[in-house]
């Protein structure tokens, strides 16, 4: 299993600088804690030729964030409205061109926004064709797409979120190229047990976010989606239960199809500190 670091939620103006980028992949391979690195970037085609034999050279695997793009955009593959969701598949399909001369593992993606008039049969069927559309010209050469869920009852707000919804878009799709990225601190912000919701996906988890948030306290700054570190006042998992579930899933056989597991922490300012900080703990959780 390749161990990983998203460096996009550390260094986000890697995303429009060339140069910035590669920095940050060459201190990765050196600090020789992570295999793999989780990053969405906006470049020409030639400065994506020229990461991608970087990163073979660096010894790195890449998940290339799509779902960076599509969140930020509002790119939703399970839309209502079929023109809206026909178009978003046109754009994850240029997405996964960039991620194919990165010479990706993965591309993320994921769902656009809640429904405002719940459909959840509707929405699993849109989410399905989206998904058989994106997949069926895959091969073993190219990367595997992975669709990571988020919270559908609270910020960010997104469609497919729900545990059982998610496990029934899944149980009837041919999966050779396509597996789900499961996030701890998501299945936290939706009030869902970590690794009962696990052993539900389970079949079909390929790629592990292991990822704090806190939950509790709406008046915080870091309440939502954000990310922080887990040794955070008030967050949801502490260093400590983060470490004890990583090993729980290992030792009941709960990672044998998961093939990256990456750490993933937002900085706020203060970058290289984060940095080392999430390296630290990385250490902790892995060793």
């Amino acid at each position: 299993m390749k161990k990983g670091i998203c460096i996009t939620a550390i260094y986000p103006e890697t995303v429009n600088n060339y140069s910035l980028l590669m920095e940050a992949l060459k201190k990765t391979a050196e600090e020789k804690i992570f295999d793999c690195v989780e990053l969405y970037f906006k470049g020409t085609e030639k400065e994506e030729q020229k990461i991608g034999d970087e990163l073979e050279k660096l010894g790195l695997s890449l998940v290339f964030l799509g779902g960076f793009l599509m969140k930020k955009d509002k790119v939703d593959i399970s839309s209502c409205i079929e023109s809206k969701r026909r178009e978003s598949v046109e754009i994850c399909k240029k997405l996964y061109k960039s991620a194919c001369r990165m010479h990706a593992k993965k591309m993320l993606i994921l769902s656009g926004p809640s429904w405002k008039v719940r459909d959840e049969q509707r929405l699993i069927q849109q989410t399905r064709k989206s998904l058989t559309e994106l997949t069926e010209d895959i091969d073993e050469k190219n990367p595997e797409l992975t669709l990571e869920y988020f919270n559908d009852q609270g910020e960010p707000w997104l469609a497919v979120g729900d545990i059982n919804m998610v496990r029934r878009i899944f149980e009837e799709m041919d999966d050779t190229h396509l597996g789900i990225t499961f996030d701890t601190s998501h299945t936290i912000q939706m009030n869902r047990d970590i690794l009962r919701s696990f052993r539900i996906l389970q079949p079909w988890i390929r790629h592990l976010h292991l990822a704090n948030s806190v939950s509790m306290n709406s008046q915080s700054p870091l309440f939502g989606d954000k990310h922080p570190l887990f040794d955070v006042e008030e967050g949801d998992i502490s260093l400590e239960e983060i470490k004890r579930l990583y090993t729980e899933m290992k030792h009941q056989g709960l990672l044998e199809k998961v093939d990256i597991c990456s750490i993933e922490v937002i900085s706020r300012g203060r970058e290289d500190e984060y940095y080392q900080r999430i390296c630290e703990q990385a250490n902790y959780i892995w060793n």
